[in-house]
C-alpha cells in the first residue's frame, strides 16, 4: 500500500509502506523515521517525515479500510 507523505520540505513522499519494517516519532526533533528494506544491496534505509506515527497509522487503517469495501457496479 503507498501513503502521500511529507518531507522536511512539506513535499510529498510516496512510500510504498508493504516495505516499511517499523517507524517510530521522534518528539524532540518533530519527525517520524521510517525504516524501510532497500530495493538493492541487502540494507535498511531511513526516511523523515513530518506526519506522526499516529497520523501513520490512522492513514493505514482507513486504506485498508477502502481495500476491504465491496466495490458497487
Amino acid at each position: 500500500m503507498w501513503l502521500e507523505l511529507h518531507d522536511g520540505d512539506n513535499l510529498p513522499i510516496y512510500v510504498n509502506m508493504d516495505n516499511v519494517v517499523d517507524f517510530r516519532w521522534y518528539d524532540t526533533e518533530k519527525f517520524t523515521c521510517l525504516i524501510t528494506t532497500a530495493p538493492f544491496a541487502e540494507k535498511l534505509h531511513q526516511l523523515y517525515v513530518r506526519e506522526t506515527a499516529r497520523e501513520i497509522m490512522s492513514k493505514i487503517q482507513e486504506e485498508q479500510l477502502k481495500q476491504n469495501r465491496p466495490r458497487q457496479g
